[in-house]
């Protein structure tokens, strides 16, 4: 449409400056997820000051309506849990800390807000995925060498630099009998959201980041993987009647993929390796027991009166958990993790927002649906990871939030546009 296109060549001059620093953003996630090297705090302070300095001059134009749920939600009462924490419930301070500093990654949702070209938010996410997708592949090659020419010493250094500057779990696996290169970077299950948004972009980068996920034989990134792009391919279908040619050739491309990989792995004797991801599905897997463990210890600590019911037992707090014997303050299943921190009440609030989020995606064009399902699939997956309240899973709903923001100002310029000059 002529209009939306006079729109972006009007605002393309104002985009630089905040796309630059979000780039730099996603980067510091892929490098330094875990913040051990400095760079992502560095990063957020650039974002922190260029807001500040931005609103000291005016020249942040933001409306109070699209940040004030964000300001309560995400700033206010976490700060208020924060205080309740190591006040009421006697938490130590830096524990608390700890718990709330995830929520600084929101200083990204102004920033988004002034990019306007929602497009260039969705195409920065997607290239610095494929980047990490790369990078998976390389790690992969690059241990599987090691192992080759038994060079063990150097799969072990690799294992110790990953494990003290938090970037992931790289080396062996220990979970199979047999040597496949364990590559899972504390970001991977973005690769969810990633590779559902890149079926609107290109054959390529999906087979690479797809490719990315079945190496990292990470069984939550692989099964919401495949159940997100399934819903966009059989939804199209559900809803038009028919799968388009487009996406057909997504489905064939996608099933020869998978139907070679399988085939590689019979043919190199690594079929230990989908029992091992299919194992974890079962109810009597041992991963499966510990999850059920915390689930039933989390509620009957949360029931067990009402103030914690209400206002959960404090962030960063720690409980003895029936799925591993031991006090644990931090566990996989996420969601319940987090009404036990935070109670019933702001639980309600945060999963609403979610759904809100979601439902307000699927309004918008095929790039909001996309990102949607990946939202979405992301939620879930979030279920058997501690993401949900940390940078990773905040930046995609920022995103999301963002895309949902700039695409109803987009709107209602144009509709101010035509009545301007057509009425």
């Amino acid at each position: 449409m002529q209009e939306t296109i006079e729109l972006k060549k009007r605002t393309n001059k104002q985009l630089q400056m905040p796309l630059i620093l979000y780039s730099f953003f996603l980067g510091s996630i892929i490098i330094d997820v875990g913040g051990s090297f400095g760079l992502k705090y560095f990063v957020s302070i650039c974002i922190f000051l260029y807001i500040a300095i931005s609103a000291l001059y005016s020249k942040l134009k933001i409306s109070f309506s699209n940040i004030i749920i964000e300001v309560l939600l995400f700033l206010i009462a976490p700060l208020f849990y924060f205080f309740l924490s190591f006040g009421p419930f006697s938490v130590q301070p830096t524990m608390a800390l700890r718990e709330l500093t995830p929520f600084a990654t929101w200083l990204l949702y102004p920033l988004l807000l002034q990019v306007v070209n929602r497009d260039k938010i969705i195409s920065c996410f997607t290239t610095a995925l494929f980047c990490g997708a790369v990078l998976i592949i390389v790690m992969f090659c690059i241990i599987y060498i090691f192992h080759m020419v038994n060079h063990s010493q150097y799969i072990h250094m690799i294992n110790l630099i990953a494990n003290k500057y938090r970037i992931g779990y790289l080396g062996y696996n220990p979970n199979v009998n047999i040597f496949i290169p364990n590559v899972y970077f504390r970001w991977t299950l973005l690769l969810i959201p990633a590779a559902v948004l890149l079926l609107n972009n290109g054959y390529l980068r999906l087979i690479i980041v797809i490719s990315a996920t079945l190496l990292t034989i990470s069984t939550a990134a692989i099964i919401f993987m495949f159940l997100g792009l399934a819903c966009v391919l059989f939804g199209s279908l559900l809803t038009k009647g028919i799968l388009s040619k487009r996406y057909m050739k997504y489905v064939m491309l996608i099933g020869c993929l998978v139907l070679f990989i399988s085939l590689l792995m019979f043919l190199c004797d690594y079929q230990v390796i989908l029992t091992y991801i299919m194992s974890k599905l079962g109810r009597s897997s041992s991963s499966t027991m510990i999850k059920i463990g915390h689930i039933k210890t989390v509620l009957d600590l949360v029931f067990k009166d009402v103030v914690t019911f209400l206002f959960g037992m404090g962030l960063g707090s720690s409980f003895y958990s029936y799925g591993v014997n031991q006090m644990v303050s931090n566990i996989e299943v996420s969601h319940f993790n987090l009404i036990r921190q935070y109670g019933v009440l702001y639980s309600i609030c945060f999963f609403s927002y979610v759904f809100m989020v979601f439902v307000s995606l699927l309004k918008t064009d095929r790039n909001g649906k996309l990102l949607s399902i990946g939202l979405a699939m992301l939620f879930l997956a979030a279920g058997t990871n501690p993401l949900l309240l940390s940078p990773v899973y905040f930046l995609v709903l920022i995103i999301s939030r963002a895309y949902v923001v700039l695409y109803a100002k987009e709107k209602s310029y144009i509709k101010n546009y035509l009545y301007k000059y057509y009425v």
